[in-house]
C-alpha cells in the first residue's frame, strides 16, 4: 500500500487489518510513506505493534514510485513464485475474510496470475441519485459491479484498491510505470490498468473473485460534479497512454463536437442530467487530446551510455544493446567511450545498425592514481565543456569495477546533469582513499538511480556507496538479457559449426566464450581440459575471445602437444552460429558481475557451468540447466564435469530446462520492460 496523507483514512483502514482473518502462510503489510506532511507516520507508528506492519520512506513523489519501491523491499526476502502480493490503498476497509479468500481463489486457479477482488462504496457523503446514475463508477470511484461473476475477467476492469498478483510476476521484473498514475494535483490516469494490460500482454490471466472484498472510502468532496468531471479529464490522459498511436482519430474530433452540441441542446431543455452526460464526456475527449498535443510537442530526452572501457567484453554488449533498445523506447541514446583494441571495428557494425557512438576519453583522476591532481585540474578547466557538448538529459555511467567510471560522473554532477549508474560486477570491499572519497562523494550527488545485473552486484555497490547515495535514489536488478530468436536450439547449426572448426561431429566438445584474461582463468580451463583428455580421447576445447593471454595459451597448448585438439577462434561476432558446437560452455572466472556468454550458451541449449562466485551464482544457483563448480577445488570441479561428459542422457534433461529457463528468465522483451520502467519519471 502506498499512502499520502493518509491519516484521514488510514485509522479506520488499519483497525480493520487488525480483525483480519489468518490466511494459509499467514500474511505481512508493507506501507510506503510517499512524502506525508501530515500525521501519518503518527498513525503507522501507532499500529506497528498490533499487526505484521513495516514501513517504509519514499520522498520521490508518485503512487507508483512508492509501490515499486515497497516492491524491492518485499522482493529482497526469499519466496514462492506462488505467493501473493496484494496491492491496495490506504481509504480500502477490508472484510475480515478478505485476504483468506483471495488466497482461496488463487489456490483454486494456479494458471492464473492477477486476482480482482470486489470494491464496493462506503460513502462519507451520499451522491446525488442523478449523479450516481450517470458517473462511470469504475472510472470514477474504482468500484466494481455487483454482477460481476466468479471467474475470468477482462484485466483492465481489476481496479488498484483490490488486486492480487502472483510474485513471479514481479520476480521477472514487471513493475509499475511511474510516469502514470497519481503524482501531485495534475497526472495521467490508470497506472494499475497501464499494468494489468501489461501483464495480459506478457500472457497473464486475471481472475474475479467478488467473495474477496473492500469497501473505498468516498469522501465529501469525490462526489461532487467538479471533482467528477475532473477524473473524467485524468482518464482521457491516462487513456492516451494506454494507445500505440501518438495521433488523435479524427472520429474523435468529431464526437467532441457532436457532445458539444448535445450538451447545448440538453442545456436550453434544462435537462441537468444530460447537461452533465455529456460534460463527462466532453472533458474525457479533452484530456485525451491535451496529452496527445503535449506528448506530440515533447523532444526526445537524450542518453549518454558511457563508462571507462578498456576492452570489448560483456558489459560493452550490454551498453550498445540498452542504446538500442532506449531508441526503441523513445528515447535519443549515444555511446562515449575511450578508445580499445578492436573499437574501429565494433564502431563500424553499430552504425551500421544505427547506434550512435562516439570516442570520449575525459581525464581519469578518480580511477587512475599517477597524474592524479593533474587530470583533476584538465577536469576542472576542460571537463565540463567536453561532457555537456553531447547535449545529454540525462547520464549513463556503466561501473566495471569499484570506482571505474567515477571521473565521468564527477564530471555530470559538476554539469548538474542527473545520472545511472549501472552495475557489472560484484566489487570487493575495498575502502576508498582518503583522496578517492570525497571526490566520489560529490560524483554521488548527481545519481538519480542505481541497477545492477545481478543481486549479488547490486549488494556489493551498495556496502560501497551505500552511505553516499540520497535516500530517494532508485534501486533495481536488471539482469542482461539474451534475444531468444537468435540464440536457437538448431541441430543444423550444430552440424554446421563443427565442420566450420573442423571438429567430428561425434566429439565431446567443451566451449567458453570469454575474454582471455585473467578474470576468466582460461588457464585454469585449459589445465582442466588437460586433465579430462585422458579419460575422453574424443573431448575437444573451444576457446572463443580474445585477451591478453592469448599468446601464453598458445604456447601452452604447443608444449603439451594438444594444438589439434584446442581451437582458438579469436572474437565472433556472430556467437550464436557457434555456440551450438558445444555439448558443455564453461566460465571459470574468479569473479563476475553477471556473464552474458552464460545464458546465450542456455538459449542454445547449451548447459552452462560456471565457477561458484558471485554473478554465475545468480544465474546457476538452482538452475536445472546448469552447474555451479567450486572455484578453489579444480580436483572436484573436473570430476563433476567428467560426470556430465559421461551422462548423454543428463545432458539433454540439462539442455531442455536450460533453454526453458533462458526464454522465461532472459528474454529480450523482458529486459526491455524492466528499462523502461526504470528509465520511466527520471528525467
Amino acid at each position: 500500500m502506498a499512502t499520502y496523507n493518509g491519516a484521514a483514512t488510514l485509522p479506520d483502514v488499519l483497525q480493520a487489518y487488525t480483525a483480519l482473518d489468518q490466511p494459509a502462510g499467514g500474511w505481512r503489510l508493507v506501507i510506503a510513506d510517499n512524502g506525508s506532511s501530515d500525521t501519518t507516520a503518527e498513525v503507522l507508528a501507532a499500529y506497528q505493534g498490533r499487526l505484521p506492519l513495516s514501513t517504509l520512506y519514499v520522498a520521490r513523489r508518485g503512487k507508483n514510485a512508492a509501490l515499486n519501491a515497497a516492491l524491492e523491499r518485499v522482493l529482497q526476502q526469499s519466496g514462492d513464485g506462488q505467493d501473493l502480493l496484494v496491492l491496495t490503498d490506504d481509504d480500502a476497509i477490508p472484510q475480515p475474510d478478505w485476504l483468506r479468500r483471495l488466497r482461496q481463489c488463487a489456490e483454486r486457479q494456479p494458471c492464473h496470475a492477477l486476482f480482482g477482488g470486489a470494491i464496493v462504496p462506503a460513502w462519507r457523503v451520499p451522491p446525488a441519485p442523478w449523479l450516481l446514475q450517470h458517473t462511470p463508477r469504475g472510472l470514477t470511484w474504482g468500484l466494481t459491479e455487483p454482477a460481476l461473476p466468479d471467474g475470468p475477467i477482462y484485466p483492465g476492469l481489476v481496479w488498484g484498491a483490490n488486486m492480487a498478483v502472483r510474485r513471479r510476476v514481479f520476480d521477472d521484473g514487471l513493475r509499475f510505470d511511474e510516469g502514470i498514475g497519481p503524482n501531485g494535483a495534475s497526472y495521467a490516469m490508470g497506472g494499475e490498468v497501464n499494468f494489468n494490460l501489461r501483464l495480459a500482454q506478457a500472457g497473464h490471466l486475471a481472475w474475479f473473485c467478488p467473495q474477496a472484498r473492500v469497501a473505498h472510502i468516498i469522501r465529501p468532496h469525490q462526489v461532487s460534479a467538479p471533482w467528477v468531471l475532473r477524473r473524467a479529464w485524468l482518464h482521457g490522459r491516462g487513456r492516451f497512454r494506454q494507445q500505440t498511436d501518438t495521433a488523435v482519430p479524427r472520429w474523435m474530433l468529431g464526437r467532441f463536437m457532436r457532445d458539444a452540441l448535445a450538451m447545448l441542446a440538453a442545456w436550453l431543455r434544462r435537462d441537468q442530467a444530460q447537461v452533465f452526460v455529456r460534460r463527462w464526456e466532453l472533458a474525457n475527449i479533452a484530456g485525451y487530446c491535451q496529452e496527445a498535443w503535449q506528448s506530440k510537442g515533447r523532444q526526445r530526452l537524450r542518453i549518454l551510455i558511457t563508462s571507462y572501457s578498456g576492452e570489448l567484453g560483456g558489459m560493452e554488449l550490454r551498453m550498445a544493446q540498452e542504446a538500442r533498445m532506449l531508441d526503441g523506447a523513445g528515447y535519443h541514446s549515444l555511446l562515449a567511450l575511450r578508445r580499445f583494441a578492436g573499437f574501429e571495428r565494433w564502431a563500424q557494425a553499430l552504425r551500421a545498425q544505427q547506434v550512435r557512438i562516439s570516442v570520449y576519453q575525459p581525464p581519469l583522476f578518480i580511477e587512475h592514481w599517477p597524474w592524479r591532481r593533474l587530470n583533476l585540474l584538465r577536469a576542472w578547466l576542460t571537463g565540463a565543456w567536453r561532457l555537456r557538448r553531447y547535449r545529454a538529459d540525462l547520464v549513463h555511467v556503466a561501473f566495471c569495477w569499484t570506482a571505474y567510471g567515477a571521473s565521468i560522473l564527477w564530471q555530470a554532477s559538476r554539469c548538474r546533469l542527473p545520472a545511472v549508474i549501472s552495475v557489472h560486477n560484484a566489487f570487493p570491499l575495498e575502502p576508498f582513499s582518503a583522496w578517492q572519497r570525497p571526490l566520489l562523494a560529490t560524483a554521488m550527488r548527481c545519481v538519480k538511480g542505481v541497477y545492477a545485473v545481478s543481486p549479488s552486484a547490486l549488494q556489493h555497490f551498495m556496502a560501497l556507496y551505500r552511505d553516499m547515495l540520497a535516500p530517494g535514489t532508485r534501486l533495481a536488478v536488471i539482469p542482461n538479457g539474451v534475444d531468444t530468436d537468435v540464440f536457437i536450439v538448431s541441430l543444423q547449426r550444430r552440424k554446421q559449426a563443427r565442420e566450420q572448426l573442423g571438429l567430428p561431429q561425434d566429439a565431446l566438445v567443451l566451449g567458453s566464450v570469454a575474454r582471455l584474461s585473467p578474470q576468466k582463468r582460461p588457464a585454469a580451463l585449459l589445465a582442466m581440459f588437460l586433465r579430462l583428455l585422458p579419460r575422453f580421447p574424443q573431448l575437444y576445447l573451444v576457446l572463443a575471445g580474445t585477451g591478453p593471454l592469448e599468446a601464453a595459451l598458445r604456447l601452452e597448448v604447443q608444449a603439451a602437444g594438444v594444438g589439434a585438439k584446442v581451437i582458438f577462434t579469436g572474437y565472433q561476432e556472430r556467437i550464436e552460429l557457434l555456440m551450438p558446437a558445444f555439448d558443455l560452455h564453461l566460465l571459470l572466472s574468479r569473479n563476475e558481475g553477471f556473464g552474458i556468454a552464460t545464458i546465450e550458451a542456455m538459449a542454445c541449449g547449451v548447459p552452462a557451468l560456471g565457477t561458484d562466485v558471485p554473478g554465475t551464482r545468480d544465474i546457476l544457483h538452482q538452475c536445472a540447466g546448469g552447474l555451479l563448480l567450486p572455484l578453489d577445488d579444480e580436483l572436484a570441479a573436473c570430476a563433476a564435469v567428467a560426470d556430465l561428459l559421461s551422462d548423454g542422457p543428463r545432458r539433454v534433461q540439462m539442455a531442455l530446462a536450460a533453454r526453458q529457463e533462458a526464454e522465461q528468465r532472459y528474454s529480450m522483451p523482458r529486459l526491455e520492460r524492466q528499462l523502461r520502467q526504470f528509465y520511466a519519471g527520471l528525467v
